[in-house]
Formats: structure tokens, sequence, C-alpha cells
């Protein structure tokens, strides 16, 4: 299995999972201009998306989905108007599309119906973003995958700092907003294993994160919590660049 977050943050949102003959994108938030550029840089186009996955309803995921045919895109209830109910999916059940195995997660964010996927093939992949909070049912779905494409928002001082209402930093913080560097950093300790290989930390506020923070966040809760994994193997996706990983050879 291979992975392209072709862009991650607040302004837009796609990834690319491939499978053998199959690939799956997640969220179109960016334009087809932006999306065709970056699948060629990885060798791909258009024409190599077998499905559309939507998570939820929000502009930075869902705001160019149309450019897809809808026999093409699945999601849960309510996240499109008028998709057809063959290509509704239920949380906690599983749908082969291709050579990917897709099981849907209910995730808790401020939007209609959002939802996660943990893909499987001859690897496994979380993709996780756009929730406040982890539950425990999630939790014990999501051990030991061999990739993690999981939420690393914000770290909570710097969003405080940030001009934004007191209205807006309680609803980012809050559970059905976005996951803090700390909370995310934690959930890994909790959840990797000895299968995982990389962990992509995702959807990096632009005003209330860093890279760079991120990434100190995740090595300093990684040693305090004595776990030992290879550093080089966290990695920060992006706005405008595509982070690629698992087993990509192009």
């Amino acid at each position: 299995m291979e992975y392209h977050v072709l862009a991650s943050g607040s302004k837009g949102n796609s990834t690319f999972i491939v499978e053998k003959t199959t690939g799956i994108l997640i969220d179109c938030g960016i334009s087809k201009k932006q999306l065709t550029y970056r699948l060629k840089e990885i060798g791909y186009t258009i024409d190599d998306i077998d499905y559309v996955l939507l998570t939820h309803d929000h502009t930075d995921h869902n705001k160019n989905i149309h450019i897809f045919d809808k026999e093409m895109v699945y999601t849960a209830k309510g996240n499109i108007a008028d998709l057809d109910e063959d290509h509704e999916l239920l949380p906690y059940t599983s749908y082969t599309f291709g050579d990917i195995e897709v099981y849907v997660l209910r995730v808790s964010h401020d939007a209609t119906n959002p939802i996660g996927f943990i893909f499987s093939g001859d690897e496994t992949l979380l993709y996780m973003t756009d929730t406040g909070y982890v539950s425990q049912k999630n939790k014990e779905l999501i051990h030991n995958l061999n990739y993690y494409i999981i939420e690393s928002n914000h770290d909570i001082g710097m969003l405080m700092a940030t001009r934004r209402p007191f209205s807006l930093k309680n609803r980012i913080m809050g559970d059905t907003g976005h996951l803090n560097n700390e909370y995310s950093a934690h959930l890994m300790c909790d959840v990797i294993g000895e299968n995982t290989k990389e962990i992509v930390l995702a959807h990096l506020s632009q005003d209330a994160n860093t890279k760079e923070k991120a990434l100190e966040t995740y090595y300093s809760i990684f040693d305090e919590e004595n776990i030992k994994f290879d550093k080089e193997k966290i990695k920060a996706a992006s706005q405008t660049s595509v982070i690629s990983g698992g087993k990509y050879e192009h």
C-alpha cells in the first residue's frame, strides 16, 4: 500500500491511497488544477482515481468533490445532497473497493456526519482528521496498524495566543473540534505497535501550529512515555507539498 497526502490543512485537504490496481481519493478540497498537478508529481493522473471517499461536508474537504461523477463518490448519509443510498457509508461497517477493504469509523466533529477510515490491503492505514477526541471504541479498532495519517491540528498555547474569537478557540479545543499536538501524540503512544512503520501528522493549523512544534511535541511525549519509534518515520503533512509513504516506488 502507498499513500500520498496531496494537501492537508484548513485551506484544502486531499489524500490518495493506492493498493495494487486500485486508487482511492479521500476528500477533494483543492482545485482540479492542483489535484492534477500534485498527482502528476507522484506519477499518477485523475484517471487513476477509481473511488472518492468524503470524510465530511466542510468546504476544505468537499469544495471540489463535484468534479467527480457521483457514481465514484461514497460518504456517510447527509454529507452530499441527493447521494444514492448505495453510496452511503455506515459507521463501523466494512466495504470492499477494488483491492482495498475500507472500514468506516465515526468521528467527533461539528459537521453533518463525519467519518474516518481504516484501509486494509497487503498493509493497513488509518486516516483520521477533524475530530475533537477519539472514542475508546475507535482506539481499540486502530491498534498496531502499519500507517497512521492522524490529526495534529494545533498547539494549545499558540491557539490561545491567536487573535481568534474566544468562541472559536473553544470550538477548536472542544469535543467536536480538532486534536491538539499533545492529545495526538499520547493517542499514538497508546495505539502504535510492532507493525507500525510510519506516522503522518495531518491538518496542521496555519496560525496555531507549525511542523516543527508538532514534531517536537511528538518527540518529547514519545520520549516521556518511553516509546521506541524511529523519529524519522514521523512526518508532518503540508498544505503546499505532497507527503508520500508506504510502498511508494515511483
